[in-house]
């Protein structure tokens, strides 16, 4: 079990930078509430739209170590959505002190 999570986590690391750079736009024309709703929703998606895209061969890794496509998807959006989380609350914890 531990070898599957540590691979789900290594795709989530590959989807992040993509995501973020994403949403980066919509930060700077929608806000902070946009952005974080935009790493959920379009970022995401479009990290997972470029994997799917560039990184085709990638699946077939993740298939033999009996980690579905559906499975991957599902615990990256988890992990970003913890993700998402403790950045907001480290966010507004600074906020909070300054």
């Amino acid at each position: 079990m531990n070898k599957k999570l540590h691979n789900v986590f290594e795709f989530f690391k590959s989807t992040l930078a993509v995501n973020l750079a994403a949403s980066f736009f919509v930060f700077l024309f929608g806000g902070l509430a946009a952005f974080n709703c935009s790493v959920l929703t379009f970022g995401f998606a479009l990290s997972l739209f470029f994997k799917e895209v560039n990184g085709k061969n990638e699946y077939v890794f993740y298939f033999n170590n009996q980690i579905s496509k559906m499975q991957l998807w599902l615990h990256s959006w988890c992990f970003t959505f913890v993700f998402l989380a403790v950045c907001s609350f480290v966010f507004k914890l600074i906020i909070k002190i300054l």
